[in-house]
């Protein structure tokens, strides 16, 4: 009877091993390749009232994510839920300047059928 029942789940993992899977959002088996990461980020403090972050525009995708942080390493907090893929400027007004000190990454994002795929976020840009 024990016997039986490995035969049987050795044929049921051998059967599911040649099932063909295919996720959408996977990039190495999709056929689609994940958005490159962002480039040409600036950020610049505009007046002390608010802070302009620009940043080179990029082909095949369908927009961007824009994360802010009080720390170069802390948590980063999604404060634009999307950003055109045409557009290259943010103006962010809801800063607390000089007394506070704001850090950005950013990202694209491709929509493959109302799901979303992200690319690597940028490493954290600060004012120069």
């Amino acid at each position: 009877m024990i016997k039986k029942i490995y035969v049987i789940l050795f044929l049921l993992i051998l059967i599911s091993c040649s099932l063909d899977r295919s996720n959408p959002l996977d990039p190495l088996n999709s056929g689609k390749d994940a958005p490159r990461k962002v480039t040409g980020i600036v950020v610049t403090n505009y007046d002390n009232t608010s802070l302009v972050i620009s940043w080179d525009t990029m082909q095949n995708i369908d927009g961007y994510y824009i994360y802010r942080s009080t720390y170069f390493d802390g948590k980063y907090r999604k404060i634009v839920n999307e950003i055109s893929h045409s557009d290259s400027l943010f103006e962010d007004t809801d800063v607390e300047l000089p007394e506070k000190f704001y850090y950005y990454k950013m990202s694209a994002f491709k929509d493959l059928n109302g799901k979303i795929l992200e690319g690597y976020r940028s490493e954290p840009k600060y004012v120069n």
